[in-house]
């Protein structure tokens, strides 16, 4: 208690270096902790579920000569199929993506993204909390409705929500349960589930040649919970079996499909969130993206471990005397070595409690959750990681930068320590400038890779993708009634001089769901046969879109082949196909006009290519451009089977205006629904979330990298300032300039961060070419290294000298007599 006591009043008495200390030591460990609990929740993923080491994913693999196609998504009747035929399986649910619905109460309206089909086992399987309801049975009847509880607040406000009706066009719903939030840390996320039997109810079971044939379709999430311990292998051994059984007879019928194979993937559940590449899957984190931020989050607290050991050791030699006279009145070589180490674990401690108010203030006193899209939340005595490793890592850190004052100053001799003059040695000299020069080489280092980071995105903004995306609005349509009625409400809506056209397609999202995936435009993909260069029909999936007149012009796309769909030919809208130049490239046509586009399978409608589109971007710049085929949906045997969206382009400068305007008019145009639209360009950001979001936070803790290094070179600067007064002194009564002075105070610190940077600026372009890796379509890399490297050290110069000035430029100008006179 005594060394606590004196480490206190140690403290005190050197006010600013012992908030240099504090500060810089608190910030670094706040930054390490909202670390481990960001690396803690995305290692965790899916592990809230009770029952999460038995619960699998099941994924589709499907080979259609001659190309592999792995899809997220299964066949509705796959999992139940799969459970008839291998009773290991204990039980199955499936998760189908309604889109974002428009619930109705009293006269209240409400869209809500993200609800799901869902069986009534979904309980069984995955664990969600029920404040109201029973678990057991609020998805087996058809109409129930389960709500998460923000949903449920949102609906009714104050009133009990449960066994409350909700109506949508279609159907009344009875709300049978209502649940907590999902967590963050769950890659199936939901406002709402519908019971699946709401579906299926009053349709008579799927005979053989039925199944077989839905079981080569995807449309869902499918999940399966095994014994504890199962070996999936046996499944995926038995597979071939279940496959002749199920889904050749269907193959047989087309010849197309005759080579073709499927087999499923079981991906345990806590693996789902850092899977794959996977088609159609829902938002998935990144492990390098996770990886790196854990490794930035081991830099800062390493940069502010520096400083104090800097510091730490910088100042231990101005108290020799103090050892000196301990050891006259009789302390011992282990009593000092207590005080030292004390002193610093003391000065950690209060940084840990400093860094958990700082942690507390930036969680709940600022967006950082929704910044990382997380529910961080500092729980020490229900999360041993959290509170142990907190302790740890301050424990650890407060022996670190002990040791060396502590045995150095315990050892020297009374007469040295009483004489004042311990010297720090060429050993410690050298250790701090190589300390100094990683802090800048860290710093340097994230400060290129936040400039090149930022370059792509923007690159990816600003690259033409194909087809304008800028004021552009999506309305959707909700019924059939107003699907019917779109001509007339496209000519209405064209009356306004603000819109530029109007046009209509499926495949277009308007909300932030889940569904949104890496898609910006299109419907998605289809096995279809296609004329290759030799005449011969090839069996492959391609990427489809379904558009409505006028699609290509109002989007700004460019037709570099043939025509756009003529709306005086009547077989251009049955029987015309539009293709990219990605499809011609695959295909290998010299001519690409009149080749024939067919469905895979028997007696089926022939397609004939009527114009080439030139390549457009309809995913995110993550994936290269697909071969695509481009039909008008009316082609289908009535409109009322497909809801398009009605796409406006409006005139640049008028959005706002256009909005009210729609606002207004589609109230008179759709008066069954409220008025709701998605903008392109929003949809398009959308695909670069995570990617943008890596970027932020790259770029605040490289701020926080400068701030730490900045505070360190504060201090240290005024100790070498200190221990050089009486040189300055000398220098200046010899006629130094006050710049002069300053430029040799600065001159050793300026070769050290260009040792930092030159190490720094290589392995920063290193990492950045591997980040780029997850992109298709990249910045020109060696070209904007130079101006990020250049911008990067300079930065580090000015600063580090303006740091470094603060003292100097002090010193410089006081007195010589004074300087003279010092110590």
């Amino acid at each position: 208690m005594k060394n606590i006591a004196y480490a206190i009043r140690v403290l005190l008495r050197n006010k600013f270096y012992s908030f240099l200390n504090i500060f810089g030591l608190a910030i670094g460990l706040a930054v390490s902790i909202i670390i481990m609990l960001y690396v803690q929740s995305d290692y965790n993923y899916d592990k809230s579920h009770e029952n999460w080491d038995q619960v699998y994913r099941v994924e589709s693999k499907f080979y259609i000569p001659p190309k592999n196609d792995e899809f997220a998504l299964t066949s509705t009747a796959l999992a139940e199929t799969m459970q008839m035929e291998f009773p290991e399986i204990l039980s199955f649910t499936r998760f189908q993506n309604t889109g974002q619905v428009l619930f109705r109460i009293d006269d209240n309206n409400f869209y809500v993204d993200d609800v799901y089909l869902a069986d009534s086992t979904t309980f069984d399987i995955f664990t969600h909390k029920f404040i109201q309801g029973d678990p057991k049975t609020a998805l087996v009847e058809p109409n129930s409705l389960v709500l998460t509880e923000s949903t449920a607040k949102r609906l009714f406000g104050d009133v009990n929500p449960l066994n409350e009706l909700v109506k949508t066009d279609q159907n009344t719903f009875t709300v049978k349960g209502i649940i907590e939030d999902v967590p963050d840390n769950v890659h199936l996320r939901f406002n709402g589930l519908i019971s699946f039997s709401t579906a299926t109810s009053g349709q008579p079971p799927l005979n053989a040649q039925q199944r077989s044939g839905a079981l080569w379709n995807i449309a869902l999430y499918s999940y399966v919970k095994l014994p504890k311990g199962y070996d999936v292998n046996v499944i995926y051994n038995k597979f071939p079996e279940f496959f002749d059984k199920y889904m050749a007879p269907i193959a047989q019928l087309a010849p197309s499909l005759r080579e073709a194979s499927f087999s499923p993937r079981l991906v345990p559940l806590n693996e789902v969130h850092f899977n794959s590449k996977v088609q159609y899957d829902l938002p998935t984190g990144n492990k390098a993206y996770t990886n790196a931020f854990m490794a930035i989050g081991l830099f800062v607290l390493i940069l502010a471990s520096i400083n104090y050991m800097n510091l730490a050791t910088a100042r231990a030699t101005k108290r020799s005397k103090e050892v000196g006279i301990k050891k006259v009145l009789g302390s011992t070589k282990g009593r000092l070595i207590g005080q030292f180490l004390s002193e610093s674990i003391v000065i950690t401690f209060v940084s840990l409690i400093v860094a958990i108010v700082l942690v507390n203030l930036l969680i709940h006193g600022t967006g950082l959750n929704e910044l990382l899209d997380k529910q961080l939340e500092l729980h020490f005595l229900s999360n041993n990681l959290l509170l142990f490793g907190s302790l740890g890592i301050t424990l650890l850190i407060g022996l670190l930068s002990g040791l060396y004052p502590a045995f150095y100053l315990s050892t020297i001799s009374v007469l040295l320590a009483m004489k004042g003059s311990v010297k720090s040695g060429p050993g410690s000299l050298f250790l701090r400038k190589v300390l100094v020069a990683f802090q800048f080489f860290v710093s340097i280092g994230v400060v290129i890779a936040t400039l090149l980071m930022g370059n792509q995105i923007n690159f990816m903004r600003q690259k033409d993708i194909g087809f304008n995306k800028d004021n552009v609005i999506i309305i959707p349509t909700r019924d059939t009634l107003v699907s019917r009625r779109l001509e007339f409400i496209q000519n209405e809506l064209r009356q306004n001089p603000n819109i530029v056209d109007v046009t209509t397609s499926t495949g277009m999202n308007t909300g932030t769901s889940n569904s949104v995936g890496n898609r910006l435009i299109g419907g998605g993909r289809q096995v279809m046969q296609v004329e290759g260069a030799d005449t011969l029909m090839v069996t492959d999936t391609y990427n489809m879109m379904n558009i409505g007149k006028n699609f290509v012009r109002a989007m700004e796309m460019e037709i570099i082949n043939g025509r756009d769909f003529d709306e005086n030919i009547p077989t251009d809208i049955t029987n015309g196909v539009l293709v990219n130049e990605a499809m011609v490239e695959r295909m290998g046509w010299d001519n690409p006009i009149g080749k024939k586009v067919q469905n895979a399978g028997p007696n089926v409608p022939t397609f004939r290519v009527i114009g080439v589109v030139k390549d457009f971007h309809a995913f995110s710049l993550h994936v290269k451009v697909e071969p695509t085929l481009i039909f008008r949906y009316e082609r289908f045997a009535t409109i009322t089977q497909i809801q398009p969206a009605v796409v406006i382009h409006a005139k640049a400068g008028t959005l706002q205006e256009t909005l009210n305007y729609l606002e207004t008019r589609y109230a008179e145009l759709d008066p069954s629904h409220p008025f709701e639209y998605g903008l392109l360009d929003n949809q398009a950001d959308l695909l670069y979330k995570s990617d943008k979001k890596q970027s932020r936070l790259t770029a605040i803790l490289s701020y926080i990298c400068i701030l730490i290094s900045c505070l360190g070179l504060l201090g240290l600067s005024s100790y070498t300032t200190a221990t050089r007064i009486k040189e300055i002194g000398v220098r200046k009564v010899l006629g130094a300039s006050v710049f002069q002075l300053v430029f040799m105070i600065f001159r050793d610190i300026m070769i050290l961060v260009i040792v930092g940077f030159v190490i720094a600026a290589p392995i920063a372009y290193l990492l950045i070419e591997d980040w780029l890796q997850v992109f298709q379509y990249t910045m020109d890399l060696s070209t904007v290294i130079v101006s990020a490297a250049a911008i990067a050290g300079i930065m580090a110069l000015v600063i580090a000298f303006l740091t470094v000035s603060f003292h100097s430029l002090k010193a410089a100008n006081q007195n010589p007599v004074k300087a003279l006179r010092y110590e």
